[in-house]
């Protein structure tokens, strides 16, 4: 057991055991007041003395008062009675190994019979008399729980402090935002790897270089140096714990947008410098899509709203268009003049041009589904320039025309590849308008290699080679602020393509910009069959409703043209009251109307008369609201004939029921 100047030899134990061999035992244990029992009172630890069969013939100062008891309480009684069953289950093995001359020492924690625990260094001497028989045995016991407890107290710590030093290791190195550190003299101590993966420098590539030659740009290297010098200095800084937005670069030489965070940590022989660093290149371009798609809703709202705006007047204009036109038709086929029929053909022509003019417009503003059907697209060029001829005229913009006669038809959606060509000849008007006349957008249609060709090209400056590969993009556009938003082209394109063919740019041979559209021609591209009359000259008794009377007037007169009878019903409550419904083999009837509308007549005329199920035709101006509402009402079985109509469309009808 070690004393108070350390660990003593065995041989000092010995002689020791040997003392109280003499004094203890051999006078029951009374050293109170001898030189010997003030030496083992003065000792700092625990000193007691038992006979061979354990029981204690001795204790010291220090062992009494840990258990404060006097020395007569202890005296012949044994270990397990004195310091508990733990203490007899540890002493009572020795015994005979102290038989043996041999001294035993451990170290552990024991609870003894008063319930305290306590951290206890042990040394166990046995004692001989002169015939060698063992008669005893004297212990050394120092204390060391406060010494075990503070040392039990520092491994907690260091184990902590090893555990939250793992975490911060992982969470810097599994961090997604580059971490670095920096010392004094600006060089870079340590990365995370999504430093390496953001900046493109290894670790052994990075650190120890100036972070101002690695991640700052050369034009912000100066004030970086600057600030460094000035907080080493003077301890002031502009940057510390502040959120900051600047651009650093890469190992490349490319720059990025970052947020940046700098904090200062103080160690025990230094101060170091955290950067916590945040790559914006996509949050900026997440930024740039935003302000695209906001802008672009703000043009799909002007949209909307210009459809609604056509609507209304598109309804308006196509009454009256339609009062024109058949009475035109009317004046035409009924004039022996031959002058009153040419004057009849000029104001139906015109009256057509209108009807076509409005029906273009309202086929841009309409928001549905694409349709696939045969269409002739020299058509759709001769519609869309006349929709477009005002703005042409007014900015002294000739349209020429050069249209292949004999071109097959195409499979596709009339009104989206109208807004095609629309969009094409408004970007070459935009492009001449800068320009001293004469200023000319040609069309030219032909058929090659199974698809038919549109080209649509002018005599402007042309697109620069060094955009040209990008004027299809989404967004970029060649116009002023305010005059473009960059989607016209795109959207041209996906239309095209959507249609299985393409679009390129090429130089016309004026020198301005060639748009080239290529689209395949129809699998049933062949001559329409003529249109022809109903066999029968007569037979059908039509109900036509309109609020219009000219409109209703107008539509009576074509099909009494054609033979067939018009009852007499004028309005819509005559009709259904009247009886008119019951006797109507086909009716004709307005989508608005006042009082009851197109559909809801429909549904009532059908209830009185279950024949008409499929022979009710609606009649609209409406040409953006109106097929949706009747979709959803009735569905696509439902006939419509919109306004202005002419004595074909009337006579494609009746062929239906001939």
């Amino acid at each position: 057991m070690a004393g108070p100047s350390g660990e003593p030899p065995q041989s000092v134990a010995a002689g020791m055991a040997g003392l109280i061999t003499d004094a203890a035992l051999a006078r029951d244990g009374r050293l109170d007041g001898s030189i010997l029992g003030r030496l083992f009172d003065a000792m700092p630890i625990r000193v007691t003395a038992a006979d061979a069969e354990g029981r204690f013939v001795y204790a010291n100062r220090v062992a009494l008062d840990m258990f404060n008891l006097r020395l007569e309480d202890i005296v012949g009684r044994t270990v397990r009675e004195v310091l508990g069953e733990e203490m007899h289950r540890r002493t009572a093995p020795l015994l005979p190994q102290l038989a043996k001359g041999a001294p035993i020492q451990w170290t552990d924690w024991v609870t003894y019979g008063n319930g305290a625990r306590r951290y206890v260094e042990q040394l166990y001497s046995p004692c001989f008399n002169p015939d060698g028989q063992l008669i005893g045995f004297i212990a050394f016991i120092r204390d060391l729980t406060d010494l075990r407890e503070r040392e039990e107290a520092l491994e907690a710590r260091l184990a902590a402090l090893n555990v939250a030093e793992t975490i911060n290791t992982a969470i810097i190195k599994t961090s997604i935002d580059p971490i670095m550190v920096v010392d004094e003299a600006g060089m870079l101590v340590d990365l995370n790897p999504a430093a390496m993966a953001t900046f493109g420098y290894s670790r052994a590539q990075a650190v120890g270089k100036p972070i101002g030659e690695l991640i700052v740009p050369p034009a912000l290297r100066a004030a970086h140096a600057s600030g460094m010098a000035r907080y080493t200095a003077t301890g002031i800084s502009r940057v510390l714990d502040r959120r900051l937005t600047m651009e650093a670069q890469r190992a490349d030489g490319s720059l990025i947008p970052i947020e940046l965070t700098i904090s200062e940590i103080k160690l025990p022989e230094r101060r170091v410098f955290t950067a916590h660093l945040r790559d914006l290149t996509e949050a900026r371009e997440a930024e740039r899509q935003l302000e695209r798609q906001r802008e672009r809703l703000h043009q799909a709202e002007k949209l909307s709203a210009m459809g609604s705006l056509l609507a209304g007047v598109a309804h308006e204009l196509n009454n009256p268009l339609a009062i024109l036109v058949a009475q035109s038709t009317l004046l035409m086929e009924t004039a022996n003049d031959p002058g009153q029929k040419r004057r009849a053909e000029r104001i139906h022509a015109a009256a057509d041009r209108a009807g076509r003019i409005v029906k273009s417009f309202l086929a841009m503003a309409r928001q549905r589904p694409e349709t696939r059907e045969r269409a002739q697209i020299n058509d759709l060029v001769r519609s869309t320039g006349e929709m477009l001829a005002y703005g042409l005229r007014s900015h002294d913009v000739t349209l020429e025309l050069d249209l292949d006669p004999d071109l097959p038809e195409i499979t596709a959606d009339r009104d989206f590849i109208g807004q095609v060509i629309a969009n094409l000849i408004v970007n070459a008007q935009h492009a001449l308008i800068d320009l001293d006349p004469p200023r000319r957008v040609s069309i030219l249609t032909r058929r090659k290699n199974g698809h038919v060709r549109l080209v649509v090209s002018d005599n402007g400056p042309g697109v620069p080679e060094a955009i040209a590969g990008r004027i299809f993009e989404p967004y970029f556009t060649t116009k002023p602020a305010g005059v473009g938003t960059g989607i016209g082209l795109s959207i041209c394109k996906s239309i095209v393509e959507s249609h299985g063919g393409t679009i390129t740019l090429g130089r016309s041979e004026a020198g301005g910009a060639a748009f080239t559209v290529l689209l395949p021609i129809s699998e049933a591209a062949t001559a329409p069959a003529e249109e022809q009359a109903p066999d029968e000259a007569a037979g059908l008794a039509v109900l036509v409703v309109d609020d219009e009377a000219d409109v209703r007037a107008g539509l009576a007169e074509m099909l009494e043209l054609f033979g067939h009878r018009v009852l007499p019903a004028q309005t819509a409550r005559e009709a259904l009251e009247d009886g008119a419904v019951l006797e109507a083999d086909l009716v004709f009837v307005d989508l608005r109307m006042p009082g009851i509308d197109g559909l809801r007549f429909r549904d009532q005329a059908i209830a009185k008369n279950p024949r008409l199920a499929d022979r009710v035709i609606i009649m609209t101006g409406d040409a953006v609201e109106g097929p949706g509402a009747i979709q959803r009402h009735a569905g696509e079985e439902v006939m419509v004939m919109e306004k202005p109509f002419t004595l074909a469309d009337v006579r494609r009808i009746l062929a239906t029921f001939a």
